[in-house]
């Protein structure tokens, strides 16, 4: 999940600290007092005590102090709840050594480390080039060539450590998503030894951790320059899946007829499938007797002679969600809409452990995103148990697109869906509609035999006349907000229903005791 950044931009602002201002009114006085004593000692210490906190100024603007911040964060993409480590590099580079770095990597030709992927540079503070994201930190003088250690085990060691210390170090100012947590004050060694804290994120998306603000200072202390980084890295935030239940009618039923089918044996403990462990997979699904035996965690992997298959499509048009705006980090989404991406993500998962194929789409017939492939690159839609944790991390990519309606004769998803035949049964996540958009998801899945649908409204709550269109076509309308379960509304989907949960008391509400409400009852009942 890289993205191209570009080029960085760094301001530096140099002033006088604390002691610099001392240094500079000490200098004032002492000349002040040689001028009315004519003592010439005097005399020199104020030329002293004024010449250096300028003569460090001066220093500071000619040999402009470099510094060399990477960030590295493992894993880049988590599931929402879980936790994340940021590592924090920095290295100091003055002018001179980078040019004589210049003049030897101009003998010696181009040559490139090889860099942790999972790094994402945040550039060269105090008037240098910088790399794109993730490709290691850049020196000014050479951007071709990576500097720094490789992610090690230090970066895991818990919240704000170092992997060892240093004499020297730069206080950094770090600035992370709300999000995400608070904003990050560190003092990191300038020998590249990591510095580490933790985030925890709170929602759906993608979070930016960025931009820096690294302190240099003086070696006499007098003058401090503030370099702000503006490069940012991402952390991807995939949705949590809910556990939903089995109900008898499932919306994924048995295609085909052939009898030899049934007959064949299902998953047992004697004749289970695994498969190695994969970052994402959830720990419900190891088989710890196969983990033992072959030294390594394994998961169950479900039976693929199964021909069960589902369509579920996600719409992603920002016209359908009228609710507030909200931010999934640095994605434009609602409430209702994370409702919607949640609810995807449980649905994909329950039905691929139970040997069904999903074919997952958005409202234009695309295929979900899956992990790291870009979306215009994804032409095969199934989903099975094997892809189904790509399918879900790619979710926390789902953003809304405006999409207004439009008058094309030809209907993207109509055609995706008559293409390649997808006449199974038919889940759609939606918003509020509007009756003509009804009436054109309605007539993509004329061939579907078992059509559901949950629209997901927002305030005021009440059933929308789209709804009516569905039902007359035959599907199995779910009306829900956002503070309905998932697994309820999973549910109602074999029947139709409107769960319009209210939303929850505010925390300083007053809350009516049982004896309370019981004596409101008998009084109404006296009355």
């Amino acid at each position: 999940m890289k993205a191209a950044a570009p080029e960085a931009r760094v301001d530096s602002r140099a002033k006088f600290t604390v002691r610099g201002w001392c240094f500079l009114a000490a200098a004032v006085v002492c000349l002040a007092a040689a001028t009315w004593l004519g003592r010439k000692d005097v005399l020199a210490l104020s030329l002293f005590l004024g010449m250096v906190p300028l003569l460090s100024s001066l220093a500071m603007w000619l040999v402009k102090p470099r510094v060399l911040l990477k960030r590295s964060v493992d894993p880049p993409l988590v599931t929402l709840g879980d936790a994340a480590q940021v590592a924090l590099r920095v290295r100091r580079r003055s002018a001179f050594s980078a040019r004589n770095r210049t003049s030897g990597a101009g003998r010696a030709g181009s040559t490139h480390d090889p860099v942790d992927p999972a790094a994402h540079d945040m550039g060269t503070a105090g008037g240098g080039l910088t790399g794109g994201m993730g490709n290691g930190p850049v020196d000014a003088a050479n951007p071709g060539r990576g500097a720094g250690p490789d992610t090690t085990d230090a970066d895991r060691k818990g919240p704000l450590r170092s992997g060892r210390t240093s004499a020297v170090a730069v206080d950094v100012h770090e600035t992370v998503d709300p999000l995400l947590g608070r904003d990050q004050d560190v003092s990191v060694p300038v020998s590249g030894a990591p510095v580490t804290y933790t985030v925890r994120p709170r929602r759906r998306g993608i979070h930016e951790l960025g931009p820096a603000t690294v302190r240099v200072g003086d070696p006499f202390g007098v003058v401090t320059e503030l370099l702000d980084v503006a490069e940012r890295t991402s952390l991807y935030v995939a949705p949590e899946p809910e556990d939903l239940t089995e109900h008898g009618a499932t919306m994924a039923r048995e295609s085909g007829n052939d009898p030899s089918r049934r007959a064949q044996p299902q998953p047992g403990p004697d004749n289970v499938m695994t498969r190695e462990y994969r970052h994402g997979d959830p720990m419900r699904r190891v088989h710890w007797a196969a983990s033992a035996k072959h030294g390594q965690l394994m998961v169950r992997q479900e039976d693929p002679r199964s021909t069960r298959s589902a369509v579920v499509v996600l719409d992603s048009a920002a016209e359908h969600w009228p609710g507030a705006r909200v931010w999934a980090g640095v994605l434009e989404s609602t409430e209702e809409f994370e409702w919607a991406v949640r609810a995807a993500a449980s649905v994909i998962e329950h039905l691929t452990r139970r040997e069904t194929v999903v074919h997952a789409l958005d409202d234009q017939g695309r295929a979900m995103p899956r992990g790291e492939a870009p979306v215009a690159d994804l032409r095969d839609t199934d989903v099975t148990d094997d892809t189904a944790t790509e399918v879900v991390h790619g979710l926390s990519r789902a953003a809304l697109v405006g999409r207004p309606e439009s008058e094309v004769s030809t209907d993207p998803l109509t055609e995706r869906l008559e293409r390649e035949g997808l006449s199974h049964p038919l889940l759609l996540l939606t918003g509020r509609l509007s009756p003509a958009a009804a009436r054109r998801y309605v007539t993509a899945a004329a061939a579907s035999a078992v059509c559901s649908v949950i629209m997901v409204i927002d305030a005021p709550a009440h059933r929308p006349d789209s709804a009516a269109v569905f039902e007359s076509a035959g599907w199995s309308v779910v009306v829900v907000t956002r503070w309905t379960d998932v697994d309820a509304a999973w549910l109602a989907t074999t029947r139709g229903a409107t769960l319009l949960t209210p939303p929850p008391p505010d925390p300083g509400a007053r809350q009516l005791r049982m004896d309370e409400m019981m004596g409101h009852a008998r009084g109404r009942a006296t009355a």
